[in-house]
């Protein structure tokens, strides 16, 4: 039974549960802005404010960076600029689209499920799996570009299911839309839009024959025309690609590499166990998915093969061909393999609709049981996210002198003299940026410059300069004169950072 009513206090529902559970404490944890936060903070924020990027350009389709120059992907960059126009800029707020992104993601799972399986529950169970997968939940948290690409891959899906129920060129020429618009969501969607083309397109084309399958194909290429013009004016855009990933590095054959990364992807333990080693990806408590996915997944696979309809074998196809991306640039990493959440989510919530619909109770029970785990896993997870996780990925997060500048910024209000920042600082000059705007004191940009070996010998008697405690210039510069003013840790404890002044006497005794 599937009611406009129930439809829309479920959409609600989901909206307001995946608010509470995504959007809490966004500033708190993770701990710092990761450094790509930062610089795609600063980029948003260049066009919320100016129209132009940080190098001046009108409303770019790609942000060019010195340090990555096939440049970011413009969804998120012009999706926090839009959020940036309502909301201060601190933490939290460029946080906020990106979970607002995940919450949108879980009301398409439901929209899409719900369509499936002609059922408002299965709706809610299947975006109820979703809200409880944990890369989801850690990715929809960070300000960066790979989850942009789920809700367009779920779009399409829904477009799909929707044009089983009716079936018209119309609405096979929206599949192709979602995924030509997706395309610009993130990098890898280059590649992986083109494989669901080729899956809407073989669908179209046994439904509708080769006319409507010709029009999806010329909507989906219609809407990269400003992606096509971009890289005929920017042709060193695809040199710069394989540079940034090394994607000619290796000696190893292609082949044997690809089979074993492929196969790496599926290890149980990645999946269902301790996820990505990076803690900026997992906090290794938990898996990619939930752990009863281990049981759903398989068991999803095989009704949804044996159905042989299409849109259930377009969920398989995408589960499947999830790590093509992660193979071709050599290691899998959960932001490589994003695309497989949607599709696991599915497939895995087509395995619990095979087990509730079977004769047996025991199996029925089991299902029921399996999704009380996910509930139960996930508070752990939560628990454990908002304990100790914060904290321990710290270490991993290049923007850990976070304390230490404000402390700097704060000094150098009661003093003119100009600003020297070590660049053994990892990213420092994002940071430094990015807190200047925030906390208001806009004058700090320009007044800091950047050193690596040591800063200028003719700096004047009132300089200030920051560098790690722990570095041998640092220590050097002490015992050349520069008097240290405070110590400053990071909030784990990994890393302290020394603010250090220049007294009168010792810059005079240098002229």
């Amino acid at each position: 039974m599937m009611s406009r009513t129930s439809t829309v206090l479920s959409i609600v529902f989901l909206v307001v549960t995946g608010g509470l559970l995504y959007a809490t404490r966004l500033g708190e944890v993770p701990v710092y802005l990761m450094h790509d936060e930062a610089q795609g903070a600063l980029q948003a924020h260049a066009i919320a404010t100016t129209g132009r990027d940080l190098s001046g350009r009108v409303l770019p389709l790609y942000f060019t960076e010195p340090e990555f120059p096939p440049g970011r992907d413009p969804a998120l960059i012009y999706v926090t600029a839009l959020g940036l126009k309502l909301l201060p800029f601190d933490e939290a707020a460029v946080r906020t689209p990106t979970a607002l992104v995940a919450v949108l993601n879980v009301v398409l799972t439901f929209l899409v499920a719900r369509r499936m399986f002609q059922s408002t529950a299965m709706g809610l169970v299947a975006a109820g799996m979703l809200l409880l997968t944990p890369i989801h939940f850690i990715r929809g948290r960070l300000l960066l570009s790979p989850l942009y690409s789920i809700p367009f891959v779920l779009a399409w899906l829904w477009s799909l299911a929707r044009f089983e129920e009716e079936r018209t060129p119309r609405r096979l020429v929206v599949a192709a839309l979602w995924l030509g618009l997706g395309a610009y969501s993130y990098l890898a969607a280059v590649v992986m839009m083109p494989i669901y083309l080729a899956v809407t397109l073989a669908i179209g084309y046994r439904r509708l024959g080769v006319s409507a399958a010709l029009k999806a194909a010329a909507a989906f290429v219609a809407t990269l025309i400003p992606m096509i013009l971009w890289y005929v004016t920017h042709p060193e855009r695809n040199a710069q690609i394989i540079s940034a990933y090394q994607l000619d590095a290796g000696t190893e054959s292609p082949l044997t590499r690809w089979i074993g990364l492929y196969w790496s992807f599926f290890d149980p333990s990645f999946l269902f166990v301790s996820g990505d080693a990076s803690l900026i990806n997992s906090t290794r408590e938990a898996g990619f998915f939930p752990m009863a996915f281990a049981m759903l997944l398989p068991i999803g696979l095989y009704g949804v093969v044996r159905s042989r309809q299409p849109v259930p074998l377009a969920m398989a196809i995408g589960f499947v061909t999830a790590p093509l991306v992660s193979m071709i640039s050599g290691a899998i990493e959960m932001n490589r393999v994003m695309f497989a959440i949607p599709f696991g989510v599915l497939v895995a919530a087509s395995g619990v609709h095979t087990m509730l619909r079977a004769r047996a109770v025991a199996i029925r029970a089991a299902a029921v049981l399996l999704l009380l785990a996910m509930g139960w896993q996930f508070a752990g997870f939560y628990s454990g996210y908002f304990g100790g996780y914060g904290r321990s990925a710290a270490p991993w997060l290049a923007g850990n002198a976070r304390e230490a500048l404000r402390a700097l910024m704060a000094q150098a209000e009661s003093m003119r003299g100009p600003i020297y920042i070590s660049q053994e600082i990892d990213w420092v000059h994002r940071t430094w940026r990015f807190y200047a705007i925030a906390d208001g004191r806009m004058d700090m940009i320009d007044r800091a410059s950047y050193y690596l070996e040591r800063p200028p010998a003719d700096a004047p008697p009132g300089a200030m300069l920051i560098c790690p405690a722990a570095s041998g210039r640092c220590q050097a510069l002490q015992q050349n004169g520069w008097m240290e003013t405070a110590t400053v840790p990071s909030l784990d404890g990994s890393r302290a950072f020394t603010l250090l002044t220049l007294p009168e006497r010792v810059a005079a005794g240098r002229q």
